[in-house]
């Protein structure tokens, strides 16, 4: 990477609001050929709204943005196609009944004849690619098949088109949001592998990530934007990690891990040799009041689906669940959210949120029969009812702002917002601080111990290590849909943990 070369991306003076927000106000953005530029910040700071104007998915309200010298207006995501500018968002943007190939070659495939797809040149140009990017997928799989770490992948496939197949011209320069969140460590390894011959080929690659390990690893220079404004660019040899944080929070972040724990009271939930047929088997265990069990294991262990059949969102067909002290049977979600059972699933824009609908009312969604009166919900009523979720949790956003506006740690916040206005004593937290930057995940750990001092009993499934160990009371470990080990918050050691993740003896 040399910065003695005019600049790939220049982005002068960017200013975007929407109603109530100032998104980003006067931020500069310079990217050169080969280089690896980390932006980092705090969730609502700006970086996914800056993107989205480079993109073309935003216009902005005011800036100048130069691409390889010339003064570019992009109007729309056709535009910055045109100017060799690919996205890869934090949230897929994928066809779940299509295949591997046809989300690849969306809008590119190969035809013949009146406009009928060549299926063979389109399934060949999708091995070789997935094959250059060391990617194990099978062209023709329907994408709802695959995990969330496999349509990460696609995603990541989709934006790499190779030149050669007619697709398209390969990347100038790559926006990756996040694109790391859903990956098993090989998986981190073989995608950094591929980023280094992007960028010996003269990619400018713009990396956002949470994960500080990450901006050392593989980042040239840094950026960071706090509320919307830009606060520094540095060489990453010339800042450490302690001012990195500093810089995106304005404040010393100490302790990562602030669990304050307390003795356990009364079982909230038993779980007696639950099974599902093809993804859990014999699994029992017991969640107390004021407790957090944390749930590790490696992709594919079954962590997901156990929190599924326990949210009623999947069916079990063995074993059974005692929710306090009576035996339930999950049919519906609805069954799980009348025991008090709230769930915050991994994939918080599928399962989590209706993206058409405003913070209110997504606050309001499972509180409908508690909020209306003769059958009608009051004019504002939703409103009133999330005024105060969203200001207890801080998010960045109006309660009548939609919620597909909002950064993707603001949304999870209001995942989070509809179970605590509700009875739920039974929380069941997937992958919680996915995607969040670290001062938000000392929020949500803070959130952890206040709904823990009231009684709450919390399952955290995660697949950072260091938070299930930091948070936990106790840990579960799972392995080919089993529980494989047990430890205490004392005994447990990273070592232990992975031991036991991968099979092995502990």
């Amino acid at each position: 990477m040399t910065t003695a070369e005019p600049p790939v991306l220049e982005m002068r003076g960017i200013r975007k609001a929407f109603p109530g927000v100032v998104a980003l106000d006067g931020v500069d953005l310079t990217l050169h050929a080969g280089e690896v530029h980390m932006l980092l910040g705090e969730n609502g700071a700006g970086k996914s709204t800056l993107m989205k104007i480079l993109s073309g998915a935003y216009r902005k309200d005011a800036g100048e943005i130069r691409v390889l010298g010339r003064d570019v207006d992009i109007q729309s995501p056709r535009d910055a196609l045109a100017l060799g500018i690919r996205v890869i968002y934090q949230e897929l943007n994928l066809v779940p009944h299509l295949s591997v190939a046809e989300n690849i070659f969306l809008g590119a495939a190969p035809t013949r004849g009146l406009g009928v797809i060549d299926w063979r040149r389109l399934f060949g140009n999708t091995s070789r690619l997935l094959n250059d990017l060391g990617m194990d997928l099978a062209p023709a799989t329907p994408l709802h098949r695959l995990s969330l770490a496999q349509r990460q992948m696609v995603e990541i496939a989709k934006a790499l088109k190779d030149p050669s197949t007619g697709s398209g011209q390969v990347a100038k320069i790559l926006v990756m949001d996040e694109p790391t969140s859903a990956l098993t460590s090989r998986e981190v390894d073989r995608l950094f592998a591929l980023i280094a011959r992007l960028i010996a080929g003269g990619v400018a690659i713009v990396y956002i990530t949470h994960r500080l390990d990450e901006v050392y690893r593989i980042g040239h220079r840094v950026s960071v934007l706090r509320d919307g404004r830009q606060v520094a660019t540095k060489r990453l040899s010339e800042v450490t990690v302690a001012e990195l944080v500093r810089l995106m929070a304005n404040r010393e972040v100490g302790d990562h891990f602030p669990r304050q724990r307390t003795a356990p009271g009364a079982e909230l939930l038993r779980v007696e040799q639950l099974g599902r047929r093809g993804a859990l088997s014999d699994i029992s265990f017991s969640l107390r009041s004021g407790e957090v069990v944390g749930i590790a294991g490696l992709l594919g262990a079954g962590r997901s689906e156990l929190a599924r059949v326990l949210a009623g969102a999947d069916r079990s067909d063995a074993g059974r669940v005692v929710c306090h002290g009576q035996i339930v049977k999950f049919r519906t979600p609805a069954d799980a959210i009348r025991q008090g059972i709230g769930l915050l699933p991994e994939d918080r824009k599928a399962e989590g949120l209706v993206a058409g609908l405003t913070v209110a009312r997504n606050l309001a969604l499972p509180h409908g029969r508690k909020l209306a009166r003769a059958g009608f919900l009051p004019r504002g009523c939703e409103e009133r009812f999330a005024e105060p979720i969203v200001k207890d949790l801080r998010v960045k956003a109006t309660p009548t702002q939609p919620v597909r506006l909002l950064s993707g740690g603001n949304q999870q916040k209001v995942v989070l917002g509809k179970w605590l206005a509700g009875d739920a004593r039974i929380f069941i937290f997937d992958e919680p601080t996915r995607g969040v930057d670290v001062g938000a995940k000392v929020e949500i750990y803070h959130l952890i111990n206040r709904l823990t001092a009231s009684g709450a009993g919390i399952i955290m499934i995660s697949s950072e290590l260091p938070e299930l160990l930091g948070m936990s009371d106790r840990i579960l470990v799972m392995c080919r849909g089993r529980i494989q080990a047990e430890f205490s918050a004392a005994d447990a050691t990273q070592e232990r943990v992975l031991s036991a993740a991968l099979g092995l003896a502990c």
